[in-house]
């Protein structure tokens, strides 16, 4: 074999070796310190692209996600508003069916029935008003509102007919709150809870896509990791044993 001193191929050939040895060396520790396998776009262009583009699409569905909850909770509000009229008008029907009782009350039993009534009545039509949520009105009918619900009114207790004939009206203003809540909960159930779930498993599904992208495959690149370390072991004993043998050349010429 020949020995050249002005140009030893060998050594050139291993310092060539031994550096993209050590670049792979880098380049998988890089990978393994960040957890990711694509660090730059010299890495992978086409999966940068990729993975930017659902990372850009994970993020618009987790601001719907998050867009859909803000509005379920505006639904649970209205739904405890609704239970809360519930429980009013609960007791504006225990105090009619009492004003209805004639053969025990005396006027100013009834009188009592009716002052109480009036004042439950205005925390009735109070809370209707006013039930909001974000500076939006839930009951009224108005724009933002959910459900329309009307005042409570013509309730009279001052004697047994008129007392009956309210709870009619009470057994309507029941019916609406019923109706209410119907509207308030399915739509609450089948439209947003059921949108909301889809998208989460739409985000879970392109997270776990957009990481087999992204993300570092820790087994492989540690597998590539102690590769290239052997390698870079391996090219620097080689490269000084080319060096070696071109010493001794020179070393019989100074003889």
């Amino acid at each position: 074999m020949p020995v050249r001193i002005n140009y030893n191929n060998s050594s050139a050939r291993g310092v060539y070796d031994l550096n993209r040895s050590y670049q792979m060396l880098m380049a998988a520790m890089e990978k393994l310190s960040s957890g990711l396998r694509i660090n730059r776009a010299s890495d992978d262009p086409a999966g940068l692209v990729i993975s930017e583009q659902m990372r850009s699409q994970i993020a618009s569905l987790n601001q719907e996600i998050e867009n859909t909850s803000l509005t379920i909770r505006k639904y649970n509000t209205a739904d405890s508003t609704v239970s809360q009229l519930r429980s009013v008008l609960q007791g504006v029907r225990s105090m009619a069916v009492g004003a209805a009782n004639g053969g025990i009350n005396d006027q100013a039993a009834n009188d009592a029935y009716q002052s109480a009534t009036d004042r439950a009545i205005e925390n009735y039509n109070h809370i209707i008003d006013t039930a909001s949520f974000n500076n939006g009105n839930l009951l009224d009918g108005s724009e933002r509102s959910l459900v329309n619900l009307p005042h409570l009114s013509g309730i009279d207790l001052s004697d047994p007919e008129k007392a009956a004939e309210s709870l009619e009206l009470i057994d309507e203003a029941m019916a609406q709150l019923d109706q209410a809540q119907v509207d308030i909960g399915s739509t609450q159930k089948y439209e947003l809870e059921a949108r909301r779930s889809n998208l989460e498993v739409t985000v879970q599904n392109l997270t776990a896509a957009e990481s087999g992208i992204r993300d570092t495959d820790y087994p492989l690149t540690i597998a590539e990791m102690i590769k290239s370390e052997f390698q870079v072991k391996a090219g620097i004993a080689l490269l000084v044993h080319s060096n070696m043998t071109h010493q001794a050349v020179l070393s019989l010429l100074g003889h």
